[in-house]
């Protein structure tokens, strides 16, 4: 089921729950390709990116001891900007916290597919890569934007519909 396109990406995966670490890592490696590191904390995680690692993508769990997602995935990206960073969560309540920060929340729990379909269109279409458009010119990567001006009520549908 290994998805080609995926395999040259690189995501760092920050989970501290060891089995889910392990189950997780496995997953988008086997099943997508790309090559994964796994952290257990934010230090961890951190440490990797500071000792020079390359990664094309941030996969963390919100909830996490000491520094949690949120505070992981701004620092993730101070180091490494434009990252694409996807944050899981198994609370409603944190959609639209981790939307308004700039990242891509994932609601636990979520199917194979759904998985697919974010690490697809972040990894796909992150800086730097684009796809022709129909014209043949170069077309503006695809990324959910920060700066996004929907109300709260249209965001939370909005999200529901494509990230859920």
């Amino acid at each position: 089921m290994q998805h080609a396109s995926l395999g040259e990406f690189a995501v760092l995966v920050v989970e501290d729950n060891p089995n889910i670490l392990e189950a997780t890592s496995y997953l988008i490696e086997a099943a997508f390709g790309c090559k994964v590191i796994g952290a257990p904390s934010c230090a961890e995680a951190l440490a990797l990116i500071d000792g020079g690692g390359r990664f094309d993508l941030l996969f963390s769990e919100v909830v996490l001891p000491g520094k949690d997602g949120l505070t992981l995935a701004r620092l993730a990206r101070e180091r490494i900007p434009n990252l694409p960073v996807v944050l899981a969560t198994e609370w409603t309540d944190e959609i639209d916290s981790i939307v308004d920060r700039g990242y891509v929340p994932l609601l636990k729990p979520y199917s194979v597919q759904r998985l697919e379909g974010i690490l697809t269109e972040l990894l796909c279409k992150s800086p730097g890569r684009s796809e022709p458009s129909a014209d043949g010119d170069e077309a503006a990567p695809v990324i959910p934007s920060p700066t996004s001006k929907l109300t709260g009520g249209e965001k939370a549908r909005h999200v529901n519909r494509r990230w859920r």
